[in-house]
């Protein structure tokens, strides 16, 4: 008899473990069954964490543009008390009309027709796995532009939205950031009845680091002082968690002498002097702490020299001294370059900042994203502090630091929902495109816009981390 033929059998039969294909595969684990779960683990988002989307009413539109009309006042103020037989002066309301354009979100993708006939592990088909992961793509992507489209660009060192520092050629919708950093300095968005009693107060907040029980009311007084009741405030998810530290018991908690099995807290509401604000968090709001994964056909990364300079009309928090390290990136609607070198900067004489001078790589580039340390930090731990409009027709853009965004910075929003609506040309959708080969290509979009029907009732708290 063959001892080793059995032998063989008997390790062919025994459990085993492995690492490689199956048929590549001898002894034990070539015949042991393959305990797969059929269920999917997923670790990504999911429609539970789409905030804004969920919070905002949807409006049919069928128009390129969404046009809405605003009134600013019942007239001019005072006037109307006149001596007796006075028949008073002549007066007109004000209005106008805001435009906002539509945004088209789309994407393709392909799926072989082979893929569509196979037992997948969760049972479902690969073409509409395909169209299911579409759909929560493009929900990302409106998300996150529903909060932050077009936010972050600086305007000589300052964010304020202002029209000229964007790129005309960017897709992507304008966001809560941006309507309501603009209506600032936006006379068509002001109360103008009020203007001389603090209706034009700055509806930006800035943080400078930790939220406070003093900004939430702050938010919400700015808010009532322009006819608004603001009462849902959106942060980050460590922001939230820093502010409910606040209330963070040490102990047990003690009932009537007796103690409890619990210790903590669950902060989530704040009561303020105009009703109640509710802090939620949403992780579309994080703070960028690293570069984007670059695509194969995507920016060439720039080249970058900070340099500490005097910034004409400000003066900044950095001391002499400090040392801080820049890169930056180029960007256009493919997605994001490489990190440049790195560029160190000493400032010399305090209340100075920093001139970032990005040389353009080769290629389109829209914009140009800037990543700074904290003072001393090392270049690993450069974050985001802000991006910057390519110069048109130079070879060279400069960014303007004045230490006003604290590296990976984080931006809150307080939001009273009924001021603003998401206007839809087309929900989401699927369309079959031309099949040339063995597979199936679909395009997925959905065709939609923000608009902000009163932006100063809402209220920005700015620079958290």
């Amino acid at each position: 008899m063959d001892f080793s033929a059995i032998n063989s059998l008997v390790k062919a039969l025994e459990a085993g473990s492995y690492n490689a294909a199956p048929s590549t595969l001898v002894q034990g684990a070539a015949l042991q069954v393959e305990n797969l779960s059929p269920v999917l683990q997923n670790v990504t988002f999911d429609d539970s964490h789409l905030k804004l989307q969920q919070m905002l009413s949807v409006k049919s539109c069928k128009s390129m543009l969404v046009q809405f009309d605003r009134q600013l006042s019942y007239g001019h103020v005072g006037g109307s008390a006149q001596l007796e037989g006075h028949v008073g002066q002549e007066a007109t309301s004000d209005f106008v009309r805001v435009v906002v354009p539509m945004c088209f979100y789309s994407h393709t993708r392909r799926v072989t027709i082979a893929s569509t006939m196979i037992d997948t592990v969760d049972g479902k088909k690969s073409d509409e796995r395909a169209a299911s992961d579409a759909a929560k793509k493009i929900a990302f992507d409106v998300e996150y532009d529903l909060f932050r489209g077009r936010a972050d660009f600086s305007n000589a060192g300052v964010f304020d939205g202002n029209p000229l520092t964007l790129p005309s050629l960017m897709a992507n919708m304008m966001g809560v950031d941006v309507q309501v950093r603009q209506s600032d300095v936006l006379r068509n968005a002001r109360d103008l009845m009020f203007a001389e009693y603090g209706s034009d107060d700055s509806i930006i907040i800035s943080g400078g680091g930790t939220l406070t029980q003093e900004m939430v009311e702050d938010a919400s007084v700015r808010s009532a002082m322009n006819m608004g009741n603001a009462d849902k405030l959106v942060v980050d998810p460590k922001v939230l968690s820093n502010y409910n530290k606040i209330a963070l018991g040490k102990e047990r908690i003690i009932l009537a002498g007796s103690p409890q099995e619990g210790t903590g807290s669950d902060l989530r509401k704040q009561w303020v002097s105009g009703g109640t604000v509710s802090v939620e968090a949403s992780r579309f709001l994080s703070g960028k702490t690293a570069v984007r994964s670059s695509l194969p056909n995507g920016p060439v990364a720039p080249t970058v020299v900070a340099t500490p300079a005097a910034i004409s009309g400000a003066t900044t928090t950095f001391t002499a001294g400090q040392v801080y390290i820049y890169f930056a990136t180029s960007e256009n609607e493919i997605g994001e370059s490489p990190a440049s070198a790195t560029s160190t900067a000493t400032i010399v004489t305090a209340g100075h900042g920093v001139n970032v001078v990005i040389t353009h790589g080769s290629g389109t580039n829209r914009f140009f994203n800037v990543y700074r340390t904290a003072a001393g930090g090392a270049a690993a731990t450069a974050k985001f502090i802000g991006r910057v409009l390519t110069a048109a027709g130079a070879s060279t853009t400069t960014f303007v630091d004045i230490g006003n965004k604290l590296p990976g910075f984080v931006t809150g929003f307080l939001i009273q929902r009924d001021t603003m609506e998401i206007n839809e040309l087309a929900p989401y959708s699927r369309l079959k495109l031309a099949q040339t080969e063995l597979s199936l290509p679909e395009s997925h979009f959905r065709f939609l816009t923000l608009a902000v029907f009163q932006p100063r009732k809402n209220c920005i708290i700015d620079n958290l981390r």
